[in-house]
């Protein structure tokens, strides 16, 4: 391994660095609030990065803090707009050739929110 790579460790290594359990890590990931690197085998591939996100949700949710809050908090973008379940099954009726239903992926309340974040960082960088 070079200098400049980072250190990587398996599934069971960060299971005994957090005290989490491989389920709860994995359960961790499907919800996005984590996002791991795969070897040529698949297999799951930590850095200490992840390992030390992974010890923060543990310490807000033991702080008390729901799953929804700490992905809230967790975020890394302020503008990060999650797909509702309509844009996502339109979008694969559109992957599949069919007719979209609606003009926009994005519902007319998202449509509103996500101008008003864009007027917002536009205002910012000037």
């Amino acid at each position: 391994m070079r200098e400049s790579e980072p250190m990587l460790f398996s599934i069971g290594e960060v299971k005994a660095r957090t005290g989490l359990t491989e389920r709860r890590i994995r359960y961790y990931e499907s919800l996005k609030l984590l996002t791991v690197r795969r070897s040529e085998g698949n297999q799951r591939l930590y850095s200490q990065r992840d390992i030390e996100r992974l010890l923060e949700i543990k310490r807000l949710l033991d702080s008390g803090m729901s799953l929804k809050a700490v992905r809230a908090q967790l975020s890394e973008s302020p503008v990060e707009v999650e797909r509702d379940a309509d844009s996502y099954f339109e979008g694969k009726r559109i992957a599949h050739g069919q007719r979209p239903r609606h003009a926009s992926l994005y519902p007319l309340k998202d449509r509103a929110l996500i101008l008003r974040r864009l007027n917002r960082d536009e205002d910012r960088e000037e």
